[in-house]
């Protein structure tokens, strides 16, 4: 059964709702676009059309994995401001411009989490 993507960003902002500073993301290359599961259930997708296959590699990015080859997934770990970074890259629409700028705020935003995080440990 497939998801929304509504009820995907519902799930996922159900699982941000407390601060964590270990989530473990799969990232999901299929025929249909990419998916995010956090603890199995579906958090954020993208469909395969022109805009989510143009948004995919940066939702990877922000994980900080490379996007795998359709079929394949990815999973990373990490902190929920990240994962709130990426369900808001789900959501734009890349064909505007101002979402382009949001877009290079936010991977600037989720790279520094991710320095910051590794620096720590």
């Amino acid at each position: 059964m497939s998801i929304s993507r509504k009820r995907a960003l519902e799930r996922g902002q159900e699982a941000i709702e407390l601060p964590k500073g270990q989530m473990a993301i799969t990232l999901f290359h299929g025929k249909g676009g990419v998916t995010l599961r956090y603890q199995g259930r579906v958090v954020a997708r993208t469909h395969a059309s022109v805009v989510g296959r143009r948004l995919a590699p940066f939702l990877a990015q922000a994980l900080g994995v490379e996007l795998p080859p359709a079929g394949g997934k990815a999973t990373a770990v990490v902190s929920s401001g990240i994962l709130y970074r990426v369900l808001s890259m789900s959501t734009l629409d890349l064909r505007q411009e101002e979402a382009r700028m949001l877009l290079d705020y936010l991977l600037r935003e989720a790279e520094e989490m991710r320095r910051f995080r590794s620096a720590e440990a």
